[in-house]
């Protein structure tokens, strides 16, 4: 009979085990699937060839899906951000205190940040946007991602900023992974007026950010 009971608690034990195995590992796929899907998407559905840019219209959306047959991309009229290569369009959220958690995660969940104190795309020096990759499955759902793709950005790639009813176009010469210390990039660090994008760096993980340094055509 205690042989029967031990081989019956070794069977409970092997199945409980066997669970949260696969309780683990769907928390993983959960974690990172906009991550897995937005690179499949990236590699199998390549972005416009050649797209024509223009201002949101009165009562109208940005263009959220945006494919190789796209013609014309609607960027905010206020604060916009599109990145044609990684098709992210975006609104921008200005004046965001990049060290206040709560207020930058509130803004996250309508758009990508514009931190406070940085220039804006009709004056010179650095603008500075940030996004963050959510840490887990539920917080994803929450916010807005943006940024995944950011590495993929290359030398001469174009980006585009809309203000206040006009876009302005960047293009890409610089892509690096910096500690979270280097705040530098906040203020203005080149002679010439620039774009500075940055994530958080693994995707899901805190420890290092993606910057992305662009020029102002």
């Amino acid at each position: 009979m205690s042989e029967e009971r031990n081989n019956s608690k070794r069977g409970y034990l092997k199945y409980l085990g066997i669970l949260l195995l696969l309780l683990g590992l769907s928390i993983l796929i959960l974690t990172y699937y906009p991550a897995i899907k937005a690179y499949i998407d990236y590699k199998l559905s390549p972005p416009p060839k050649k797209t024509t840019v223009e201002i949101v219209k009165k009562n109208e959306q940005i263009t959220k899906n945006i494919n190789k047959d796209t013609e014309i991309v609607f960027v905010d009229d206020n604060f916009g951000l599109y990145i044609p290569k990684i098709k992210a369009n975006a609104k921008v959220i200005k004046d965001i205190d990049p060290y206040n958690q709560t207020t930058y995660t509130e803004a996250l969940e309508h758009g990508v940040a514009h931190a406070k104190g940085t220039s804006t795309p009709d004056k010179d020096g650095n603008i500075f946007l940030f996004a963050h990759s959510a840490v887990n499955f539920y917080e994803r759902r929450k916010y807005n991602i943006y940024f995944y793709l950011l590495r993929e950005l290359e030398q001469e790639d174009e980006i585009y900023v809309s203000y206040e009813d006009e876009i302005y176009k960047y293009i890409v010469f610089e892509s690096k992974i910096v500690e979270p210390s280097e705040v530098k990039y906040l203020s203005t660090y080149l002679e010439e007026d620039t774009l500075t994008l940055m994530t958080c760096w693994p995707i899901g993980v805190d420890s290092k950010r993606a910057i992305v340094i662009a020029k102002r055509e």
